[in-house]
């Protein structure tokens, strides 16, 4: 964090394990009561308390406000989300963050590009939401100040027999493309599997395909890329894949170092790993 009010106001920053990322939130009321969480890691709040911080009575009104500038906020970062997005141009050639990951066109047609930059919609419900920009380099950027929480980017597929959910693009590509009877499901980071699979309730044949952070669990003891998406999947009773034995964390990972071959022993893992789920809504 860059700075702590004690506002009661969340704010979200970098995490020692996603430095390019704000999975982070904090909050630190006026009466010294403090509240944080990793979203990529962390199931629950942790507490801390702040002596230094001193009483002030609450003012409603204030609080409103700030809520109804949050939300117009909010509503403008969104419009210029969409400005940008329809501003961006249809892929012509393969972007080279694709290409790096060695992964081809299937899949990239609801993509743009803007600026050298691959870009990738949020969409929730029939609306583009927020963007996500990827550098060639990998990086990744969504639009400042717009909502992502339960927006995703589907691959769909007409007659698909099963439904892939999982965390990142090249991920979704990789599945995409080597599980020809899947649509896949984009939420873009472990923290919002949850929320996508409760707003999307997918049913059939479904799984979650998971990153397995596994250099995470031997620094910090916890996986946050598996753990993140046993919840979801347990939420509707799908079933759970992940890569073993590689060096990298996920299934381009996978792909890419299992070479020759590597597109059917993917398949063949998610296949594996799927469940039925019935709609109980």
């Amino acid at each position: 964090p860059r700075d702590v009010p004690a506002d009661g106001r969340w704010r979200r920053c970098p995490t020692e394990d996603k430095p390019k990322k704000r999975n982070g939130a904090y909050v630190l009321h006026p009466d010294g009561r403090g509240y944080w969480r990793n979203w990529a890691t962390d199931g629950e709040l942790n507490f801390w308390r702040d002596e230094r911080a001193t009483y002030a009575p609450i003012d409603h009104a204030k609080i409103e406000q700030q809520r109804q500038a949050e939300r117009q906020a909010r509503i403008a970062a969104m419009r210029g989300a969409r400005t940008a997005w329809e501003r961006a141009r249809p892929l012509n050639a393969l972007h080279p963050y694709i290409a790096k990951k060695g992964l081809q066109a299937l899949g990239c047609a609801g993509l743009r590009q803007m600026d050298g930059l691959l870009v990738v919609p949020v969409v929730h419900g029939q609306w583009v939401v927020s963007i996500q920009t990827i550098s060639a380099d990998g990086e990744k950027r969504f639009w400042p100040g717009a909502p992502v929480k339960s927006g995703a980017f589907v691959m769909a597929r007409n007659g698909a027999a099963l439904t892939c959910v999982c965390e990142g693009l090249a991920t979704g590509l990789a599945v995409y493309q080597a599980v020809r009877s899947a649509s896949v499901v984009v939420a873009f980071d472990a923290g919002n599997l949850l929320p996508v699979v409760q707003r999307l309730k997918p049913t059939g044949a479904v799984v979650l395909c998971a990153d397995n952070d596994h250099g995470t669990q031997a620094r910090r003891g916890v996986n946050p890329g598996l753990e993140k998406a046993r919840n979801a999947a347990e939420l509707i009773g799908a079933g759970v894949a992940y890569p073993q034995g590689i060096e990298g964390t996920d299934w381009a990972d996978a792909l890419a170092e299992w070479g020759q071959g590597g597109a059917k022993r993917v398949e063949r893992q998610i296949l594996a790993g799927a469940r039925y789920v019935v709609n109980t809504s």
